[in-house]
C-alpha cells in the first residue's frame, strides 16, 4: 500500500509538472499509437489481413475523442492536487497554531504562577504570627483568593493538555489527613463568606499515607467544593471520605443549592456546558467539571452526581489509591525539616555535604549524574535541588534547563528552587541565575551560607540548628571550622575515603596533562580534574591542597600555561604532608 501512494503520487506530480497541454499531446500520441497497434494485431488474427480504411477510421475517431477525455483527466488531477496541498497548508497552520497557544500558556504559567505562588507561601507564613481578628480575616480571604486563582488558573492549563492529550499524574506518597484538613480549612473559609455550614464526615478506617496525585486530587475537589458553595444560598456543603474497597475511596460533596434538572444530568460534564435557567449561571466557566471528570478517569476512577431541583446534588469523586508508608518521623516533624536533592558526582563531597544536612535534620536524596537526577525528581516531591555544575553525562545548567522547561510547559505542577552547589566562584550569582539557577551555594557548605539560602528561597521558618555566627577558622593549612561542624568521627571516616581518591584523580590529573601536552584541546580535561581534586580537598578541610587545585582549575590565570606542571608537582608532593597534618589534629 505504501509502494502504491508512493508511486501515484510521483505520477501526479509529472502530470503536474507537464501541464495540461503537453500531457494531453503526449497522451494522444500514445493512445494513438496503442490504437494502431492493436488494430493491426485484431486485423491479423481475425481477418485476411489488414484493412487500412478500418485502422484509418479509428485514429480518426481516436483524434476527436481522446483529447478531450485527456484533457479532462489532467484537471481533475489538477484540481485533486491543488485541494491536497490546500489542506497540507491547512493542517500546518492549524498545528503552529495549537503549538503557538501551547507556548503561550506554558509562557503565561511560568510569569503568573511565580508571583502566586509567592502570594500563597507569604500569606501562610503572616498566618502564623499573632494578628488581629480583622488583619486574620484580609490574610485568609488573600490565601484563598490565590489559591482558587491558582486552581482556576490549572484548569486552564489542563484544558490546554486534555486537546493535545498529554495530561499525566505525579503519583507521590501523600499525607492523606493532612490533605483532607486542608479541604476542611478551605471549605470552612469559602462557606463563611456566605453564611454557610461546611462539614467534613470521615471513616475511621482512612490510612495515614497514599499514593496519590495530590495537586489534581486538590484541583478537582476544589472544584465541587467552590461549585456547591456558589450554587447554595442557604443551608451546608458536606464532604465525606470513605474507603469503599481495597485501594477505592469515594468522596462525595452534598450541597443543599437549587439542584439540577433532570435533563440536565448528562450535559454538566461537557466541556463550556453551563446550567441553563439558573440565576447562577455566570458563575462558572462550564470548564472545571468537564476537566475534573478527565482527571478523575485518569485517576482509575470517575466522577459522577444526583440531583433533585430544589433539593441540592450530590457529586461522586472515586479513585484507586494504593496505602503508602509514612516517612521517617512525625508529621509535625516533616513539617519543619526539608526534603532536598543533592546532585553530586565527587563521593567525597556527597557524604560531606550530606552528613551536614542530615545533621539539621533534612531528608536527602543523592544523584550522581544528570540521568539519575531526573528520575528522582519525576518520582519525588523535594522542597530544593542543590545541582553540581560538573557532572558525568550533562551539566548542572542543563538539569535546570530541562527541570523548568518541564514546569513551564505544565508537566510539573512545582518547581522548588534550584542552587548551584559549586566550589567554583569565580563566576557572579547574577550568570548563574541568567543560565536557569535560583542562587549559588559554595562548597564545602556553610551554616551561614546555608541558613541564608533557606531563608532566602523557602522563609524564615526553615533554620539550621545553630544560632551562632560562623567564622571559618582555618589553623596549618586545614579547615578548622568543617570539621567542628561535620564531627571528629565524620571528618576520620571522609579523611580514609580522600586517601582512596586522591591518587585516582592524581593519576587522572597526570594524564590529562600528558595529553594537553600533544593537544592543547585537553586544557578543559586537565581544569575538570584539578576542580573535581579542589572539590574533594574542601570537603576534607585540606586548604592548602585546595589551594593549589584551584590555581591548576583556572585556566584563564596568565601563567596557567607555564606553571601548570610545577602546580601538579606540587599537589603530588604536598597531599600526603598535608593529609598527615590532618590526621595529626583529629587524633588530639
Amino acid at each position: 500500500m505504501k509502494n502504491f501512494r508512493y508511486f501515484a503520487q510521483r505520477y501526479v506530480d509529472w502530470v503536474i509538472r507537464l501541464g495540461r497541454v503537453r500531457f494531453s499531446l503526449l497522451g494522444i500520441a500514445i493512445l494513438a499509437i496503442l490504437a494502431i497497434c492493436i488494430q493491426i494485431l485484431l486485423s491479423t488474427l481475425f481477418s485476411d489481413g489488414i484493412h487500412w480504411s478500418d485502422i484509418v477510421r479509428s485514429i480518426t475517431f481516436g483524434l476527436f475523442t481522446a483529447p478531450f477525455v485527456i484533457y479532462f483527466f489532467t484537471l481533475l488531477v489538477e484540481r485533486l492536487e491543488r485541494s491536497r496541498l490546500e489542506l497540507s497548508k491547512t493542517l500546518a497552520r492549524l498545528e503552529k497554531n495549537s503549538r503557538d497557544k501551547s507556548t503561550l500558556l506554558a509562557t503565561i504559567s511560568h510569569e503568573l504562577r511565580t508571583p502566586l505562588n509567592g502570594i500563597i507561601g507569604l500569606s501562610r507564613i503572616l498566618l502564623d504570627d499573632k494578628l488581629t481578628e480583622q488583619q486574620q480575616n484580609y490574610l485568609n480571604t488573600i490565601n484563598l483568593s490565590a489559591v482558587s486563582l491558582g486552581h482556576i488558573f490549572s484548569d486552564i492549563i489542563d484544558l490546554d493538555k486534555i486537546d493535545s492529550k498529554r495530561i499525566e499524574l505525579n503519583i507521590q506518597p501523600c499525607d492523606f489527613h493532612s490533605l483532607l484538613n486542608d479541604f476542611y480549612n478551605f471549605g470552612t473559609l469559602m462557606a463563611e463568606q456566605k453564611g454557610l455550614k461546611f462539614s467534613l464526615i470521615q471513616d475511621e478506617n482512612l490510612p495515614n499515607w497514599l499514593y496519590l496525585d495530590r495537586a489534581r486530587l486538590s484541583q478537582i475537589l476544589w472544584n465541587l467544593i467552590s461549585n456547591a458553595v456558589k450554587f447554595t444560598d442557604k443551608g451546608e456543603v458536606i464532604l465525606r471520605v470513605q474507603k469503599m474497597q481495597d485501594n477505592q475511596y469515594q468522596f462525595s460533596v452534598t450541597d443543599t443549592g437549587a439542584g439540577i434538572a433532570p435533563c440536565e444530568l448528562d450535559k454538566i460534564f461537557t466541556m463550556y456546558y453551563q446550567v441553563k435557567d439558573n440565576i447562577h449561571r455566570s458563575a462558572g466557566s462550564g470548564i472545571g467539571l468537564a476537566i475534573s471528570k478527565n482527571l478523575a478517569q485518569l485517576m482509575q476512577g470517575d466522577l459522577t452526581v444526583e440531583s433533585e431541583l430544589d433539593k441540592g446534588s450530590t457529586f461522586y469523586l472515586t479513585i484507586i489509591a494504593e496505602q503508602a508508608q509514612a516517612h521517617d518521623g512525625n508529621v509535625e516533624k516533616a513539617m519543619q525539616h526539608l526534603s532536598i536533592l543533592l546532585v553530586e558526582d565527587v563521593e567525597l563531597n556527597v557524604v560531606v555535604a550530606k552528613s551536614i544536612l542530615e545533621k539539621q535534620g533534612h531528608y536527602v536524596d543523592v544523584a550522581m549524574n544528570g540521568e539519575q537526577a531526573i528520575q528522582l525528581f519525576d518520582k519525588n516531591a523535594y522542597d530544593i535541588v542543590f545541582l553540581d555544575i560538573k557532572l558525568p553525562d550533562m551539566s548542572g545548567f542543563d538539569i535546570a534547563y530541562y527541570l523548568r522547561k518541564n514546569y513551564e510547559e505544565g508537566i510539573y505542577d512545582f518547581l522548588p528552587p534550584l542552587i548551584a552547589f559549586t566550589a567554583n566562584v569565580m563566576h557572579s550569582e547574577e550568570e548563574y541565575q541568567n543560565q536557569g539557577m535560583d542562587g549559588v551555594l559554595r562548597k564545602p557548605l556553610s551554616l551561614t551560607e546555608l541558613r541564608q539560602c533557606f531563608k532566602t528561597f523557602l522563609g524564615d521558618d526553615i533554620e539550621c540548628i545553630s544560632d551562632e555566627e560562623e567564622t571559618p577558622q582555618v589553623q596549618e593549612g586545614i579547615n578548622i571550622s568543617l570539621i567542628e561542624l561535620i564531627g571528629k568521627s565524620q571528618a576520620k571516616a571522609n579523611v580514609d575515603l580522600f586517601k582512596q581518591w586522591m591518587p585516582i584523580y592524581l593519576d587522572e590529573l597526570e594524564t590529562a596533562y600528558d595529553d594537553y601536552l600533544v593537544n592543547s584541546d585537553m586544557q578543559q580535561t586537565v581544569s575538570d580534574v584539578a576542580h573535581k581534586i579542589k572539590g574533594a580537598a574542601a570537603s576534607v578541610g585540606l586548604v592548602n591542597v585546595q589551594n593549589i587545585a584551584k590555581q591548576a582549575q583556572d585556566t584563564s590565570l596568565p601563567n596557567w600555561v607555564s606553571d601548570i606542571a610545577s602546580w601538579i608537582k606540587q599537589l603530588s608532593n604536598e597531599w600526603p604532608q598535608n593529609l598527615a597534618e590532618l590526621e595529626a589534629y583529629l587524633e588530639k
